[in-house]
């Protein structure tokens, strides 16, 4: 009697790649028009709580790339804590434990970088209600895998990880330091120590998490809130001791995969029809994947290197196709979330000089994508 082992197991799948940015206009091309001027005036998606025209740059030679930066201000030189911020909304809401690249090019002629920070809400930041300067962010840069040179004005890379909560639905730009920045900016008419960032990203370190689906949904409606200068003025008195709920926006999507493989013994010789070997093993596993969300299927077949390359290849496609059409039939699956592959000899996993070697290459390989 031959033997073999079939085994099911969880596995975290780098066959896709889903990482994406969770940030809207990163590097501020997409400009916002104002309703009272009906003009582009700050970039869309991303509000300062400062006067939108003075910190939004549109000019090739200080942006990092492009022709757009933002700045905040992160001092004065005549008004004490004269500070701003930028925020933006997340397009989907972070998963509590997971890791977040969070990466964006900065620059400033000012000795402050140290306290500049990340700060992410559950709720709008311009309805704050602590006192600013004395806020905690989640990271300052000097978190960063490469903390940025001091007194360097050139645009230098940021690159920082976020372990997330699962409540953040905002981010906010600023400098959180405890202290306020005195003296006088060395800039001819210029009383704002100015910070410039630019090409902002949030993405997912696991490569299997992805986007939410509504994502495009919840772009549109950043991009359509339009308040800016005396709007926004106006919007954050009218909702300041009752903010608006925050928005409902989708969690990022995790997969993970259900991997079986299944050995020739289903198989007759060179033939590609299931045997009643497979009927339970394939029921099992159809019965367990009906509780679960399941995204798309992937079935992969391989032969030994015996035979030519067109008769393998043909074979390992027909033996994927009737494993994929056996289990959709119980699943019922959209057709175009089921593909089948046939590789041939392709990817051996032993010696196909050998018996047992061979026996082991004649195979189909099984992926189910769960959503978590």
């Amino acid at each position: 009697m031959i033997k073999f082992f079939i085994v099911i197991h969880l596995i975290f799948c780098s066959i896709f790649c889903f990482s994406q940015n969770l940030l809207v206009n990163g590097g501020f091309e997409d400009e916002n028009i104002c309703m009272e001027y009906h003009v582009n005036c700050s970039p869309a998606g991303w509000i300062s709580t400062s006067d939108a025209f003075s910190n939004f740059f549109k000019n090739s030679g200080i942006a990092h790339r492009g022709i757009h930066c933002v700045a905040i201000e992160a001092g004065n030189s005549k008004k004490i804590f004269k500070r701003s911020y930028v925020r933006t909304q997340l397009l989907c809401q972070l998963r509590k434990g997971k890791k977040y690249k969070l990466e964006f090019f900065i620059k400033s002629r000012y000795d402050v970088l140290d306290s500049i920070g990340v700060y992410f809400t559950s709720y709008d930041f311009l309805f704050e209600k602590q006192i600013l300067y004395r806020i905690i962010p989640n990271v300052y840069l000097t978190n960063a895998t490469l903390p940025p040179e001091r007194l360097d004005t050139n645009w230098q890379k940021v690159s920082l990880e976020y372990i997330a909560t699962g409540t953040e639905l905002y981010l906010t730009l600023g400098n959180f330091s405890k202290r306020d920045m005195r003296g006088i900016t060395n800039t001819s008419s210029e009383n704002d120590f100015l910070v410039f960032f630019d090409d902002i990203s949030l993405v997912p370190q696991d490569p299997n998490e992805k986007i939410c689906d509504d994502w495009q949904n919840t772009r549109d409606d950043i991009y359509a809130f339009n308040a800016r200068h005396q709007f926004l003025d106006t919007y954050i008195k009218t909702y300041v001791r009752n903010p608006p709920d925050p928005p409902k926006v989708g969690k990022t999507i995790l997969f993970v995969v259900d991997t079986l493989s299944i050995p020739d013994v289903f198989f007759d010789v060179n033939r590609s029809e299931l045997n009643k070997k497979s009927f339970k093993v394939l029921d099992s596993l159809s019965a367990s994947l009906k509780r679960e969300q399941i995204d798309s299927m992937v079935v992969q077949g391989y032969t030994d290197s015996t035979g030519s390359l067109a008769h393998n290849e043909k074979l390992s496609f027909d033996r994927a196709s009737s494993v994929a059409n056996y289990i959709n039939e119980r699943l019922l699956l959209d057709r175009k979330k089921v593909i089948a592959r046939g590789y041939g000899s392709e990817s051996p996993v032993a010696d196909n000089r050998t018996s047992v070697g061979r026996q082991l290459n004649r195979r189909v390989e099984i992926f189910i994508y769960i959503r978590q």
